[in-house]
């Protein structure tokens, strides 16, 4: 697993241990109830996609207080980053860190932290493209509405 989210590596060995990476997708749909038959299914539109790495830092192979601040300013600035995923591609997305939670699982004697585990959740923010990235998504939500056969939009009269 190697990501980088802006300028901060997310799995990349040896910045962060990886643990885990999971996402999630979905699609919005109202249902219409007719006089007889099953409901039929309307699609509303996509909901924002959402991202979750789990790490740890090591006093091994890090300083797992700086790689901490790194992440907790990430969520302080509440700034769209791009994600780029570990095969190198950036698909456009930008993201904004929604929530970090931590745990200090190891201090030293000095009491500063050994080792740290910790959890990212990135939300992605379509607005991130300027105003062109705006048009496009309003574009995309109306599209279907407008155009189409019975087949692909109920609202379309046979």
């Amino acid at each position: 697993m190697i990501y980088l989210l802006g300028s901060i590596p997310l799995g990349v060995v040896p910045l962060t241990g990886p643990m885990a990476h999971d996402f999630s997708y979905a699609n919005t749909f109202a249902q219409h109830m007719p006089t007889r038959g099953k409901p039929v299914l309307q699609e509303i539109g996509e909901e924002l996609d959402t991202r979750n790495f789990s790490f740890f830092f090591s006093e091994e192979f890090c300083s797992p207080a700086t790689e901490l601040a790194k992440l907790e300013a990430a969520f302080a600035l509440k700034t769209p980053m791009p994600l780029v995923l570990g095969n190198g591609v950036f698909n456009g997305k930008r993201y904004v860190v929604e929530m970090l939670s931590g745990q200090i699982v190891k201090t030293g004697r000095n009491g500063a932290p050994v080792r740290i585990e910790a959890r990212i959740g990135l939300l992605e923010d379509p607005v991130a493209g300027g105003l062109f990235g705006l048009l496009n998504a309003i574009a995309k939500s109306r599209a279907p509405a407008l155009s189409g056969s019975a087949a692909t939009n109920p609202e379309v009269k046979k």
